[in-house]
């Protein structure tokens, strides 16, 4: 429904959209929408009111065009939901919408760049796992032997674990540090090498009110052992006590208060070793896969139309119902093949909001590699809910006897280069 006071009350410019629900919602709540992008895709033109084609690393650029199509029509908010694009978004907002709430690009910076992270962080308490900042094998070789081994090496900007890796000796640290060191001109310059904080992950999805943070979901990660962390899926409940629950709660406060983030969601990775809570990675951002629609399904909170709202400075919707139980398992594969499955239909009774989430995310035939390899991964996803944990069960089961997902054809097949994924990690 049109939020009517704010009927015709100026445009949204989003960054980079590719969801109609993105734009929907924007349009919704009595707002006009630019789409701006390097390239606006043709099936996203009938979802704005206007669009723009313009280079996105030329902020001037941006901001000259963005003026120049709207004319003097007010700007409600810059908004992007692609990572990205958050620096530009900051600036715009700031230059663009005087005073607007959101994020800043301080605060962007500092949870953009891992390092940066890191060091906010624990100038400020809060329990983070120790660190160096390396610009070559021999500092990280050195950095790894001062922290103990095993040890995490990462890259400084960036999503998807990509490029993370655990090294439990020096000739590990050296391929994997100098993997990075050769990455592709834009990289933030060194690389991170980090303790490895051995328990049990969560992913913790946040929205704050001003500064005031509150909790939306906590979920238990399942991941693949080191060396490299490829996401299995995710579950809720997560396990954690009420205690726990607290604590994760003090703890996202205190994170994002020394962050410096208003007004604007989060998905950030917590792990709980020997020593408690410390928190890996802050992404502001909503979380990928389909851990929007899990949130929403245990929350009763849309992350997309939550953040809308607060850049718009409108209030937040009442949250929606809820369901006590809900798993999302990733489509990952132990060997290399070519990939075979079935179309899946939902048996009777089995739509509506909490309906199974199917996603294969390659066409039967393809080639697919072993999830531990760099061009493997997650090939999809599949997300059920239910009232108990049996149900769960007995609803998961019932989508892989439907898909019957089998990798055929695996002696002697070299898998493909590239496939038909945009990503090969979910969140």
């Amino acid at each position: 429904m049109t939020d009517p006071s704010k009927t015709d009350a100026g445009f949204v410019v989003v960054l980079g959209g590719r969801s109609e629900r993105e734009l929907g919602v924007v349009r919704s709540l009595g707002h006009r929408v630019l789409l701006v992008d390097e390239q606006v895709p043709w099936h996203c033109m009938s979802w704005a009111d206007a669009h723009l084609d313009v280079d996105l690393d030329d902020w001037d650029a941006v901001a000259e065009a963005v003026r120049g199509e709207l004319g003097d029509e007010p700007v409600a908010a810059v908004l992007t939901h692609t990572e990205p694009r958050l620096p530009l978004m900051a600036h715009l907002n700031g230059r663009l919408v005087a005073g607007a709430p959101g994020l800043d690009e301080s605060a962007v910076a500092n949870c953009r760049d891992k390092w940066r992270t890191r060091t906010v962080l624990s100038e400020a308490g809060v329990p983070v796992p120790r660190f160096a900042r390396v610009d070559t094998a021999d500092e990280a070789a050195a950095a790894a032997v001062a922290l103990g081994y095993p040890v995490v090496i990462k890259p400084r900007d960036g999503a998807g674990a990509f490029g993370v890796r655990c090294c439990p000796d020096e000739t590990a640290v050296r391929e994997a540090v100098t993997a990075l060191l050769g990455s592709p001109p834009g990289a933030l310059p060194g690389v991170l090498v980090e303790e490895y904080v051995d328990g049990d992950e969560y992913a913790v999805q946040t929205i704050t009110h001003g500064t005031k943070t509150t909790v939306l979901s906590v979920f238990r990660q399942r991941m693949t052992p080191p060396p490299v962390f490829v996401e299995l899926g995710y579950d809720h409940p997560s396990g954690v006590t009420d205690a726990d629950h607290d604590e994760l709660a003090r703890l996202m406060q205190e994170t994002l208060a020394a962050i410096g983030l208003r007004d604007w969601i989060t998905h950030t990775q917590v792990r709980r070793g020997p020593e408690g809570f410390r928190v890996i990675e802050v992404n502001a951002r909503r979380p990928g896969g389909r851990l929007v629609e899990m949130t929403t399904a245990v929350s009763g909170v849309d992350m997309t139309e939550a953040v809308t709202r607060q850049v718009l400075g409108l209030p937040q919707a009442v949250a929606g119902p809820t369901v006590p139980f809900a798993r999302y398992t990733s489509i990952v594969f132990d060997t290399a093949g070519t990939v075979m499955y079935d179309d899946y239909t939902p048996a009777p009774g089995r739509t509506g909001p909490t309906a199974p989430i199917v996603e294969v995310e390659v066409a039967a035939g393809e080639s697919v590699h072993p999830k531990e390899h760099p061009n493997g991964g997650v090939y999809g996803r599949i997300v059920v809910y239910g009232e108990t944990a049996e149900e769960l069960d007995r609803a998961e089961r019932e989508v892989q006897d439907g898909l019957s997902l089998q990798v055929v054809f695996t002696d002697g097949l070299g898998p493909a280069a590239a496939d038909s994924r945009e990503f090969k990690s979910c969140c």
